[in-house]
């Protein structure tokens, strides 16, 4: 035999024994898979069924025990892969089809349920325990007070020295309701709307310096009037309410392996008083002193300072538009996101990412970290979000969150919650209550405390017109209840 006979014998042998050894591994991994499923040592199953797929050992089976294992471990984000996997060698199995709507649905990738349940033929959902899709996904009502310090803690003082004139417009208490309903349109497109209303106590207060004679002094000859020392000091207050409505609407449409835009737009439309300083101040004659002898009388003038509040009706529309980009990743659904909105007569443009976490593969341990940046002619400014949400109970989740940096003029939430009062918002925090009653009612509680900064101007002596000469510090504290009904 020569050489190319040798080589051809040995590579021969080796291919024999190549593939005895494979078939060897394959028996060995889907042994000790199929015991392990039977006897629940998932951790087994699953660090085995790891090391197989490395080895290039893969299969329907293996595919269905992983993802089993990882069920039944509460891992549902790992499981969802697992089952997907399965579902490539074998789609039309019943069991790998139940196992991955309900891995998708229990991890929180909802438009990836929706999506593979539509997929399905009636017979496939009955025999799967898959419910039938319909247009009617959820209705939502919430409701509560926000209540504000603002009033009682920032009254007028003295009017400082020096000064002529002191101004402030504060906000007070308020009262928000929103009703929201969800709608599936199609298996990729899902459709959020809603409708709201806020009505927020305000009040305009003006003090100012009054100069007018006000003493007489009796003399044997008659009297005289004289200015005091210090000028009397006037002040008017004027309460009213800025009542805004909105319409809010969000279209979710889901790509495909993991990617989502979502489209929004916020309308909202505000009724309240444009409040300003009416000058009734005239020149005034009075007597500055009076002859009894002779009768005769001696006259001054000067300017009697008389200011009040005038108000008349404003009304203004505003819009946010917002866009937002996103894609799960095992246990991360990142995103991206931007706005544009058209607050206090000017354009803000907003831009930020977020990162979802589920560090379990479940909805029993979460978090929410985003970093947003906001420019409004000129100036820009960053705030951070942080929410931390799990399970306490079998039927209570509870969701901690804050917010650092200056709301004001910046939206969350694609654009759903918008602070647009004139106000600086300084942080946000707060805690969520979920009561799930049932798979189709819960109950929500939101407890949220705000520290804002308002202002208060003065006129006088060595500033400008309208010069901001002070911060006024507040706090609110809202209570927010809701139920919503899923279909």
């Amino acid at each position: 035999m020569g050489r190319i006979g040798i080589l051809i014998t040995l590579l021969f042998y080796c291919s024999l024994n190549l593939f005895s050894q494979q078939e060897y591994d394959y028996r060995k991994i889907d042994s000790i898979t199929y015991k392990a499923y039977l006897t629940g040592a998932y951790d087994t199953l699953i660090s085995t069924g790891k090391k197989a797929i490395k080895s290039d050992i893969d299969y329907y089976y293996l595919r269905q025990r992983i993802g089993i294992a990882y069920f039944k471990k509460n891992n549902f984000r790992a499981a969802s892969r697992q089952f997907e996997a399965a579902a490539q060698f074998n789609p039309e199995n019943t069991i790998t089809q139940n196992y991955l709507y309900y891995s998708f649905l229990y991890s929180g990738q909802f438009p990836e349920a929706s999506y593979f349940a539509d997929k399905l033929n009636a017979n496939m959902r009955e025999m799967s325990g898959i419910p039938k899709q319909g247009v009617f996904r959820s209705v939502v009502i919430e409701t509560g007070p926000e209540f504000s310090d603002n009033f009682k803690v920032n009254e007028f003082g003295r009017l400082p020295g020096g000064q002529e004139l002191q101004y402030q417009d504060l906000y007070g208490n308020s009262y928000y309701t929103s009703l929201g309903l969800s709608l599936q349109l199609s298996p990729r497109l899902n459709l959020n709307a809603a409708f709201k209303n806020l009505i927020i106590d305000k009040k305009t207060s003006i003090q100012y310096a009054r100069y007018s004679p006000d003493s007489i002094v009796q003399h044997e000859w008659g009297f005289s009037k004289y200015f005091p020392e210090k000028p009397g000091i006037e002040s008017s207050e004027y309460d009213y309410r800025l009542v805004q409505n909105s319409a809010y609407l969000r279209s979710g449409l889901y790509l495909g392996k993991g990617w989502s835009v979502a489209p929004a737009i916020h309308y909202i439309h505000f009724n309240t008083k444009k409040v300003v300083i009416q000058n009734n101040s005239r020149s005034v004659q009075d007597t500055a002193y009076y002859i009894a002898s002779s009768d005769s009388v001696s006259y001054f003038q000067y300017e009697l300072i008389d200011l009040q509040l005038s108000a008349q009706d404003y009304r203004d529309d505003l819009f946010v538009i917002s866009l937002g980009i996103n894609k799960r990743v095992s246990v991360f659904d990142l995103g991206m996101f931007g706005s544009w909105s058209n607050m206090y007569g000017r354009s803000q443009y907003q831009y930020g990412i977020k990162v979802a976490y589920f560090p379990l593969g479940n909805l029993w341990l979460y978090g929410i970290t985003g970093v947003k940046g906001l420019t409004d002619e000129g100036d820009t400014r960053i705030i951070v979000d942080q929410m931390v949400g799990g399970r306490l109970t079998g039927f209570l989740w509870a969701e901690a969150f804050g917010a650092f940096g200056n709301l004001k003029g910046t939206n969350e939430s694609d654009a759903f919650l918008v602070y647009n009062i004139t106000d600086d918002i300084n942080l946000k925090a707060g805690m969520n209550l979920i009561f799930v009653i049932s798979p189709k009612v819960r109950l929500t509680l939101r407890y949220q405390y705000l520290q804002k900064t308002g202002f208060r101007y003065t006129y006088g002596q060595g500033n400008n017109p309208g010069e901001k000469v002070q911060d006024i510090d507040y706090t609110n504290q809202s209570i927010i209840g809701g139920i919503k009904w899923t279909f």
